[in-house]
């Protein structure tokens, strides 16, 4: 040890960066024997909002040490407001899936279609089957890509608010639609706001969650997804036979009165505490901040409130130390847009790009085609639409059991099995197609429940769970713009594709469940992908991941332990010169 040792230092973290306060050992003995209320003592004043590092770490540990159950009664606020948000993905999901079933509707196929000589009835065109849920496509891309504008200037509330506002006004062009030209015009612009609201709802979710909701609360966007089509089936299915136009007009309607429930729950919930503290102007925003918390933590317990704010500041602190600058050239909204691809946040952006395009191209695509699909095997539309049913159903199921297969096992093995036993599956399906055609259609239709069953056991919520935890606070909404893009470019290959695939009129290629060869094929690469790239995020807080990704840590070595051992702020307070976060005022 040296003979003179050297002069001691208080950090203090704060909510742009940190400042280091200089004290003497000559002063700290002049103050008295305690170092700690010495250094208290001697700390000048500062106009930036500070936080306690001590009351941030120990809100981390309570996050982590506390039981699923005590989660959900100290966060039942928090619960309702963020299934509020993820309810607008069963607007999504009931939309783009209505698309597609009322495809099988034959009131449906008579107005809007022609008379096909070789089914000798009425068909939708194979050009229209294929635009109709493109152009969804391409305005949900739009949407996606707005969506980053949108939340970072009027945050994810209001952001949601207006898209559902918009909705309700584009359904009308749908409801009145007298051709298939302006059917499409309807679902163009249907789909900016189900873009948008992809794009909100796992990024709300996943910042107002706590460790042990987080998962849940990411995932449950898939079931709404599933809900969305399971509505979207059973009413198709329920109107089938309704005498006239309002047997697929009522459908469309139906989606009103689900906006004005949405619209109310969205009201009364708060903005994102994140978003008001990475808003660079004025220390109000960690008022706001502290305001939203208030509504989210049971019973607005103060020192709770607190805690959870001290945690915040304490994850966008260790964010910013090491994070790359926006991309040199470009300013503004822009700059951190590219940005997203440079230094730390380029292995998080790949991931979530990754992990959704994954989604996309698993073999997913061919369910809500799988009326399509049934006849081609040999049913009558009638069977197929019945049949179709259980595939939501098995949606539905596979989605909460896999709340508690996420419990035990981690995200990154459930993606590498889920894929490995889905490809297993699309090969059975493709196997069905060598069957009489008396029962080929019925082994398809099971193999491709069990699919359906598996799928969002495993890939359909998990990767909502893995898109939403890979990006950086202060990237998250670009980061998720990037991600859910590239699945709906993978969807834009789907939509071209699968009809052509599955269908039986005269412009298909009549695969049937031969598709299923193709789709296995795919999964068993992502699964080799799954292995090597993506992270388990399971139990690993949003400061821990920070650490992880700074590191470099390969994907295979993540857990909160590795991120406990290189936690430089931790060692350093347990060294020689050992440092004391100052305590709030």
């Amino acid at each position: 040890m040296a003979e003179n040792p050297p002069n001691t230092s208080e950090k203090k973290a704060v909510g742009l960066g940190i400042e280091t306060v200089e004290v003497s050992n000559s002063d700290l003995s002049r103050e008295g024997s305690d170092p700690e209320l010495a250094r208290a003592r001697l700390t000048r004043t500062t106009t930036v909002v500070d936080y306690d590092v001590d009351l941030a770490e120990a809100a981390e540990e309570a996050e982590k040490e506390m039981s699923f159950k005590n989660a959900i009664i100290a966060d039942k606020r928090l619960i309702w407001y963020s299934l509020g948000f993820s309810g607008t993905i069963i607007m999504e999901g009931y939309g783009f899936a209505l698309i597609t079933y009322l495809f099988s509707f034959p009131v449906f196929n008579k107005k809007y279609g022609e008379f096909d000589v070789v089914k000798q009835d009425y068909e939708i065109r194979y050009i229209w089957k294929v635009l109709l849920p493109l152009v969804a496509q391409f305005g949900s891309l739009i949407g996606v890509f707005l969506c980053s504008f949108l939340t970072s200037k009027f945050g994810y509330k209001y952001a949601t608010m207006g898209m559902l506002v918009l909705l309700a006004a584009t359904i009308c062009v749908t409801f009145f639609a007298e051709s298939v030209q302006m059917l499409s015009i309807g679902f163009l612009l249907q789909g900016i706001p189900w873009g948008v609201f992809q794009v909100a709802s796992p990024g709300y979710a996943s910042e107002i969650a706590s460790l042990q909701l987080r998962p849940i609360l990411t995932t449950w966007t898939n079931l709404c997804w599933v809900i969305g089509q399971l509505m979207a089936s059973a009413i198709v299915k329920g109107f089938q036979k309704y005498p006239g136009d309002l047997s697929f007009r009522i459908p469309f309607a139906l989606q009103w009165a689900f906006i004005a429930l949405l619209l109310i729950i969205v009201f009364f919930a708060p903005e994102s505490p994140y978003w008001h503290l990475q808003k660079k102007k004025g220390t109000n925003q960690v008022q706001n901040a502290r305001l939203a918390i208030k509504k989210i933590v049971r019973t607005g317990d103060p020192e709770k409130v607190e805690a959870k704010l001290a945690l915040m500041q304490h994850a966008i602190h260790q964010e910013r130390k090491k994070q790359a600058p926006d991309a040199p050239g470009f300013k503004g909204k822009l700059g951190r847009f590219v940005g997203m691809f440079r230094g730390v946040d380029a292995r998080r952006t790949e991931i979530a790009c990754m992990a959704w395009l994954i989604q996309s191209m698993c073999g997913s695509s061919i369910i809500p085609w799988a009326p399509k699909l049934f006849e081609g095997a040999g049913l009558d539309p009638s069977q197929a639409l019945s049949i179709n049913i259980a595939l939501p159903a098995a949606g539905i199921l596979g989605t909460l059991g896999s709340w508690g297969l996420m419990r035990k096992w981690g995200h990154r093995a459930i993606y590498f099995w889920g894929l490995l036993v889905m490809a297993l599956l699309l090969t059975g399906c493709g196997l069905a197609s060598l069957a009489p055609d008396s029962i080929a259609g019925w082994i398809a239709g099971g193999i491709l429940a069990a699919f359906t069953l598996i799928y969002d056991l495993t890939i359909g919520p998990v990767c909502y769970s893995i898109v939403s935890e890979m990006p950086s606070i202060r990237r998250r909404a670009q980061t998720l713009s990037a991600a859910r893009g590239t699945y709906l470019l993978a969807g834009l290959i789907n939509h071209f594709l699968t009809p052509k695939m599955v269908g039986s009129d005269s412009d298909s290629w009549n695969w049937g469940s031969k598709t299923g060869f193709l789709y296995a094929g795919i999964c068993a690469i992502a699964a080799v992908y799954t292995f090597y790239r993506i992270p388990d995020t399971s139990e690993i807080s949003t400061r821990e991941l920070d650490i992880l990704f700074q590191h470099k840590v390969k994907s295979r070595e993540f857990c909160s332990q590795r991120a406990k051992d290189l936690d430089e702020d931790l060692q350093n307070r347990w060294s020689e010169n050992r440092i004391f976060p100052v305590a709030q005022p």
